[in-house]
């Protein structure tokens, strides 16, 4: 294995020649490439490559919201990147078919005070109590932005894949943390049909604080419900 600092080849990812290459925090590390690569058939191997597929399906949709990537961004370890950083602390929850109720969006945070949330074919609505039930809440935190991912599994049609995950992201300005809140997020068109395949879902959802310049403060844990 090698490492290359700096730009002057760029950042590299994929397959050179015998080498393969991936960029880590700015530097390419260079490793070489077996000749040749028997995948274990067994049931505990097969189990790890399961749940590794879907742990980084899963991860990739919370990297997709901006809001949660900076989350994670902020209280990650040292040393690795933010994928990782979901990936490892997602794995011991996801099941070999797909992500479960015990997957998190969110590394901790105060305590999401939801209820009443559910999953339509058109869109997920929850009722969230006041906010400052749970958590203290600065003057420059103005903002509220709330993340959901929705995983729909058990497909009515056996040849679609065994689960699809949904992303979701609303943005409210100023915010009022000490009433009710009705929360409505709505599918897009290509999110209404896959909705429209699915008999079951896994409803993750979460809340960040943000200042007036967008970044954010606080956050809460991941509120999660299944329904059949």
């Amino acid at each position: 294995m090698a490492l290359v600092s700096g730009n002057v080849i760029g950042n590299l990812s994929g397959k050179l020649g015998n080498l393969s290459a991936r960029t880590v925090n700015g530097q390419t590390i260079l490793a070489a490439r077996p000749s040749s690569f028997n995948a274990s058939q067994e049931p505990a191997s097969l189990e790890v490559r399961y749940k590794f597929a879907v742990t980084a399906n899963f991860a990739k949709n919370v990297l997709s919201l901006s809001s949660l990537e900076e989350i994670w961004k902020k209280t990650k370890e040292s040393g690795i990147s933010v994928f990782n950083a979901i990936f490892k602390s997602n794995f011991a929850y996801s099941s070999t078919e797909k992500p479960t109720e015990q997957n998190i969006i969110t590394p901790g945070g105060f305590a999401l005070p939801a209820t009443a949330a559910a999953v339509d074919l058109d869109k997920i609505t929850a009722s969230l109590s006041a906010l400052n039930t749970t958590a203290i809440f600065g003057a420059d935190e103005v903002n509220l932005s709330a993340n959901a991912l929705v995983v729909f599994s058990n497909p009515t049609v056996p040849t679609d894949p065994a689960f699809q995950v949904v992303a979701l992201s609303k943005e409210v300005s100023n915010f009022n943390f000490t009433q009710n809140y009705s929360l409505q997020m709505d599918f897009n068109i290509v999110q209404v049909n896959i909705a429209s395949k699915y008999q079951d879902s896994t409803l993750l959802l979460a809340v960040a604080t943000k200042d007036a310049a967008g970044k954010v403060v606080q956050y809460s844990s991941t509120y999660s419900k299944t329904t059949a």
